[in-house]
């Protein structure tokens, strides 16, 4: 005899369909786990019913309560794992604030090696974007986070084993890799693994905890060596490599690459629920798409939007963020502030953090435009003030620090306000709102290319421009191009 499946909604209503018959039995009641029934046939007139197990192949999963706690539970698990990329990119963007005096004590360092050693992070998060925007499509989301591990573990070896300047420079160099890479793969993992109710928060928390990293920096920084600091900076990438592994990659990509049974296993793994309808989506969203090509950036609807995506960058990295985080220390040292400049820095990082909290809820509410209007007003007129603090510290010297010593201070507090109320953050949604889906995955990669590009320029400059147009010059340039 040929057993026979019943369907859904013939065990929830307790009737078993057969031969276009319905046979009405008692209510099943469903517990908190279930196996599916099947009828068993012994001659004419006669059958039971029977409780046996069907192989998952043959009978869709159907998951419990319980199954979507799990499931919520190993999804913010799995973004938690994320995260520690986001921090470790923190970490590495401010590392070398910290570091540089310590190292000035042991190895020779001139003012060219000082700003190598600052830039050569941007320098590698250009080539780590290029390359990751590749990546994502070659290893997947979760392949290329794990794979950034491996640079950043890398670098800092190189930075705690090497004796010399050169080898400092390669290491710089390869943790900027591991950035660029976890720039573009964090927030994609993040927006395809999330469902759309949590999306926008969880996206929204790897910008925190990349400001929370920074904070950590400048925290241990005021303490430990730059070979421990180093040491300890390995610690989110290789809580990243630990846990990931036990994640599932991005249905979508999984999709995209023809890969259904374990999209479904994906889906299942981070939502718990019935996934059909969210499978079905997915499928569409694909098919719909077409192939890129680079004819499409010749189409007003992409380049116009493309071009809108690269001004905010450009006004990010002019905005003199990368000085200020890579040389945090020497500039509050440079100022003659009356507090240390250890203790500066651990007050801006915390600053930085409460007011990017309070961006994140004021951003849908605000709108995007009138937020980054707002930002480059504030982080323009900062600049001009601290340019004003270095003009007058330099004419009237130890009468104008014993008056205003706390002026820098406030100035570049003033100045982090301004900047993670806007230009911090907005870029990077501006970039995942924007773009046409088609050529987003292109686009993006040449975008935080052209970011941290304009970043290894002005960081690598600094240092001659303050030779030319002396340090308040410099400031008042940057803050007359935002």
């Amino acid at each position: 005899a040929t057993p026979a499946v019943p369907s859904l909604s013939s065990l929830f209503s307790g009737a078993v369909h057969r031969n276009n018959t319905v046979c009405h039995h008692s209510v099943l009641r469903i517990h908190h786990r279930w196996r599916p029934l099947q009828i068993i046939r012994r001659g004419p007139g006669k059958e039971r019913m029977t409780v046996t197990q069907i192989p998952t192949a043959q009978f869709p999963v159907v998951h419990t309560s319980g199954d979507t706690v799990g499931a919520r539970r190993r999804l913010y698990l799995t973004v938690v794992a994320a995260y520690m990329a986001s921090m470790s990119f923190g970490i590495t963007c401010t590392y070398s604030s910290p570091a540089l005096p310590d190292i000035r004590k042991n190895i020779h360092f001139t003012e060219n090696d000082t700003g190598w050693f600052g830039s050569l992070v941007t320098l590698g998060a250009v080539f780590g974007g290029l390359l990751g925007g590749q990546l994502l499509n070659w290893l997947g989301r979760r392949g290329t986070l794990l794979f950034s591990a491996v640079w950043f573990t890398a670098g800092y070896l190189f930075i705690i084993f090497g004796p010399t300047t050169i080898l400092l420079f390669v290491g710089r160099f390869v943790t900027g890799v591991g950035m660029g890479m976890v720039a573009l793969a964090v927030p994609v993992f993040i927006s395809e693994i999330c469902p759309a109710n949590v999306r926008g928060l969880l996206n929204t928390g790897g910008n925190m905890v990349l400001t929370v990293g920074i904070l950590i920096t400048f925290v241990l920084g005021k303490w430990l060596d730059y070979k421990w600091l180093a040491i300890c900076s390995l610690a989110p990438s290789i809580v990243m490599a630990a846990t990931l592994p036990w994640s599932k990659e991005s249905p979508r990509w999984l999709l995209q690459k023809g890969r259904r049974k374990a999209a479904t296993e994906a889906l299942q793994f981070y939502l718990g629920t019935e996934i059909e309808k969210e499978l079905e989506t997915l499928e569409a969203s694909i098919i719909n798409v077409e192939a890129f090509s680079l004819h499409d950036l010749t189409l007003p609807h992409v380049y116009r939007p493309f071009l809108c995506t690269l001004l905010p960058m450009f006004m990010q990295q002019f905005s003199a963020i990368c000085i200020i985080l890579f040389f945090a220390n020497d500039i509050f040292a440079a100022t003659g502030t009356s507090m240390s400049p250890e203790d500066c820095t651990i007050i801006v990082g915390v600053i930085q953090v409460a007011v990017l909290l309070a961006a994140t809820l004021l951003t849908d509410r605000l709108g995007r435009k009138v937020l980054l209007l707002f930002s480059s007003a504030v982080t323009s007129l900062s600049l001009v003030l601290l340019g004003l603090c270095f003009h007058f510290k330099k004419i009237r010297g130890d009468e104008f620090l014993e008056s205003y010593g706390w002026l820098p201070l406030a100035v570049l507090c003033v100045y982090f306000v301004g900047f993670s109320m806007g230009l911090g953050p907005l870029p990077w949604v501006i970039l995942g709102e924007m773009l046409p889906l088609r050529v987003k995955g292109f686009a993006t990669g040449i975008c935080t290319a052209f970011c941290f590009l304009c970043g290894f320029v002005v960081v690598k400059e600094y240092h001659d421009m303050q030779e030319f147009m002396g340090t308040d010059g410099t400031y008042w340039m940057f803050g007359a191009v935002i």
